[in-house]
């Protein structure tokens, strides 16, 4: 019974110390008031941060764009060879829709041996074809022999002609 009445005061004794405004303000804690105010401060954006931010979004998406347009007419006709389409199954190392990071990328594999092709698709994305071949399961070997040697991105992936995405 000594330690029930014991641990009751106890309880009491600390409810009161941190429920209390002025107990809270001599410990250098934050008040009932203070409390408050700061979660209506966290309930209110700030307007001002949250324009800035986004005509910095609007400046950089339009810095974007432009970059864009200038590869796209910067690019000069017939560097890139077209992947030739009688072979059904083409296995792709990557996907782009800025036009010069397909152009780097090719450059790049054929430096390291490869006779690598673009594929224009009509959402305007730019994939690369490291080889392409007329069945199914060679493609499939090709690509996982290409994954097992951690030869470029995990996500190669083998497109089939006949889905028609293509220009």
């Amino acid at each position: 019974m000594r330690t029930v009445k014991f641990f009751l005061i106890l309880m009491t004794a600390i409810m009161v110390v941190t429920g209390c405004d002025w107990v809270r303000l001599q410990l250098g804690m934050a008040t009932s008031e203070d409390i408050a105010a700061l979660k209506k401060d966290q309930q209110q954006p700030d307007t001002s941060a949250m324009l800035r931010d986004s005509l910095a979004i609007a400046d950089s998406l339009s810095r974007a764009q432009t970059d864009s347009i200038k590869a796209l007419q910067a690019k000069p006709a017939g560097e890139m060879k077209k992947a030739d389409m009688t072979n059904r199954y083409h296995v792709i190392l990557g996907s782009f829709k800025d036009y010069s990071n397909s152009t780097r990328m090719i450059e790049s594999l054929k430096g390291k041996g490869f006779s690598p092709s673009a594929i224009d698709f009509k959402n305007g994305f730019r994939v690369v074809s490291i080889a392409s071949y007329g069945t199914l399961g060679t493609a499939f070997n090709e690509m996982y022999r290409l994954r097992d040697q951690n030869f470029g991105p995990d996500d190669i992936w083998v497109y089939d002609v006949r889905q028609n995405m293509h220009n």
